[in-house]
């Protein structure tokens, strides 16, 4: 019995070592797409805006980069990003990076200096153009515009003439293939300011733009992805305040009797509330809470209506010019309802903790830049039937504690 136990164990061993995946194993293969000359067009996310700012931490990891990588083995012809050459790092309303620290006994996102040199650079080389496209604070219609340069510093920083477009510039380096990640800031601006400031684009308008967009892009041979839009409520800057339940807050309301009222069970108290919390606001009726803190029912419902107008679209247009389609927002849902296990550790949407989402409660940490480039990568793969070798995640960080 023993011997029979023995050999028994022996031809196992011998059949899992047989059956084992080797690294090496693994054939790369770029299937039915080309991605030599990878051009990536979108917003702050494919940026690699992160922590609240954009700086070459955030650049390295961002998702087209890392995405880039893995089209090593398929042939890409490198690819070029607008990289900030400093250690500095700068947002649109000119802070830096943030960092967690302890403020007042507690851990709290505190944002560092911001290099306003970083918007003066001048990186356009029209033998080497940038590839990575990303604008952070571009809208759809941004990316058509003649000009946007003159608008935006980010663009300007590596645009190939003040007159140019976004999609001027990705079609002058006749891309091979494409991804595409643009719509969140059509409602962001709206929605960060508490739906005070800015407006939601109307979800008309907004096929119209996509349309033009992808029969610029894709008319040709040219493939490529294309991401829908997270709806807000995935996104902790949204959810974290209110994570834990209902709180009776009294926030100004114009239409009140009295230019306010209590906060209904369903609206979002922002982020960017948490200071003026801590000072007392929405606790008594002679400082509620400003308006533009909050999302109440009628903004929010605006807000999920023109997402899912939006994300309609673009599905429609992913299958109309057979591109791959990458369910970003039904991942982030996932995220932040039941929560993900992946490479044996634990991510939801918590601020802080989850490890997908940086200090500014929007953008991903760079863990979550190369969560969100297996996403994509998955869907290549299925649309294309390509072999691109996922990310090792692991590879990346989340929030660094102090």
């Amino acid at each position: 019995m023993k011997t029979y136990i023995y050999y028994y164990l022996i031809l196992s061993l011998v059949l899992l070592a047989g059956c084992e995946v080797k690294t090496s194993d693994f054939k790369p293969a770029s299937g039915e797409a080309d991605f030599s000359t990878f051009v990536a067009i979108g917003d702050s996310y494919t940026a690699g805006y992160t922590d609240g700012a954009l700086g070459a931490r955030g650049q390295e990891s961002s998702f087209p980069n890392i995405m880039a990588q893995q089209f090593k083995g398929v042939g890409i012809n490198g690819f070029k990003q607008p990289m900030i050459s400093s250690n500095g790092s700068i947002s649109g309303s000119g802070t830096g990076y943030m960092d967690l620290k302890i403020v007042n006994g507690s851990l709290a996102p505190v944002p560092g200096e911001g290099d306003m040199s970083i918007l003066s650079d001048r990186l356009y080389d029209s033998e080497a153009p940038i590839q990575n496209l990303g604008v952070p604070g571009a809208l759809s219609f941004h990316l058509l515009g003649d000009g946007y340069a003159t608008l935006n510093p980010f663009f300007a920083r590596f645009a190939s003439t003040t007159a140019t477009s976004v999609i001027k510039d990705a079609m002058m380096m006749e891309p091979s293939f494409i991804s595409l990640w643009i719509g969140g800031n059509d409602v962001l601006s709206y929605a960060l300011a508490g739906g005070e400031e800015g407006a939601i684009t109307d979800p008309t308008m907004f096929a119209g733009y996509m349309n033009m967009i992808t029969n610029t892009l894709f008319a040709g041979e040219t493939t490529g992805v294309i991401a829908n839009v997270p709806d807000i409520e995935s996104l902790p800057f949204f959810t974290h305040i209110l994570s834990d339940g209902h709180l009776p807050l009294l926030i100004e309301d114009e239409n009140a009797p009295n230019g306010f009222r209590i906060l209904l069970e369903g609206e979002k108290v922002l982020l960017s509330a948490s200071s003026l919390l801590q000072a007392g606001y929405g606790q008594s009726v002679e400082k509620p809470l400003p308006s533009n803190m909050v999302l109440d029912a009628n903004e929010l419902k605006d807000i999920k209506d023109a997402i899912a107008a939006y994300n309609t679209t673009i599905k429609s247009l992913c299958s109309e010019y057979g591109l791959a389609h990458v369910d970003l927002n039904g991942f982030m849902a996932q995220l932040s309802t039941k929560g993900l296990i992946l490479d044996g550790n634990a991510y939801s949407s918590t601020f802080v903790s989850g490890g997908i989402f940086s200090l500014d409660g929007v953008h991903v940490t760079e863990r979550g830049s190369a969560i969100v480039a297996n996403e994509f990568i998955k869907s290549i793969n299925t649309t294309y039937k390509a072999n691109i070798p996922q990310v090792d995640i692991n590879q990346y960080q989340t929030v660094i504690y102090p």
